[in-house]
């Protein structure tokens, strides 16, 4: 999936932050991360189920590069 790709998924959940909208990404057949924005506000909150973790960005960019790095390759750092 490319950057740009993730980023207009990531615009339309933003977009919609008054109703609950999870956006899934897969890695192979395996969700592997959720995106959803958190209700009422303009913070993206992102799960990284591998790892564990919860993240939240105010940045669509940051949060898109954080996806694509975690989807397309074995990396799953990121800098929020």
């Amino acid at each position: 999936m490319s950057l740009d790709s993730i980023k207009e998924m990531l615009k339309t959940v933003h977009y919609y932050n008054t109703v609950n909208i999870t956006q899934t990404f897969s890695k192979g057949e395996d969700a592997v991360i959720t995106a959803r924005c958190i209700k009422n506000t303009n913070i993206l909150e992102i799960t990284f189920y591998e790892e564990q973790k919860v993240e939240q960005f105010t940045c669509i960019e940051k949060a898109a590069a954080a996806i694509d790095r975690a989807i397309n390759s074995n990396q799953y750092s990121t800098n929020s």
